[in-house]
């Protein structure tokens, strides 16, 4: 299956959703806020990412422009409690596709199908 990248800084959220990952044969790669995430994903790019946007030390959104700047084509969920017309146009878009949150398990896993089969 696909090395995915989660960057979720909701530690419960970041543990279920890597194990519902795992569970369906995807080896998971966790960090705990944006700036970790753009050192994982720039020094080993994964097959996908999903990422929160508000996060410490670098939001989603900000890495996501960042790998782009950088060329990184890798698909990427944005996952958020955040709707996709009230994020901040400092970040145009970068991102695949917008997960609400709290997302159902059905949603997450058409989406990742959606993106790397």
């Amino acid at each position: 299956m696909a090395r995915i990248l989660l960057v979720e800084d909701e530690v419960l959220i970041s543990m279920s959703t890597s194990m519902l990952l795992e569970d369906e044969g995807h080896m998971v790669d966790i960090a705990y806020d944006g700036a970790r995430g753009l050192e994982i994903a720039l020094s080993s790019p994964p097959d996908l990412i999903i990422t929160d946007y508000m996060m410490p030390r670098m939001n989603g959104l900000a890495m996501i422009a960042e790998l782009r700047a950088r060329g990184q084509g890798v698909p990427i969920i944005l996952a958020t409690s955040v709707p996709e017309s009230q994020l901040p146009e400092t970040y145009p878009g970068g991102h695949d596709l917008h997960l609400d949150k709290p997302y159902r398990v059905t949603q997450i896993l058409d989406m990742i199908s959606r993106l790397i089969d």
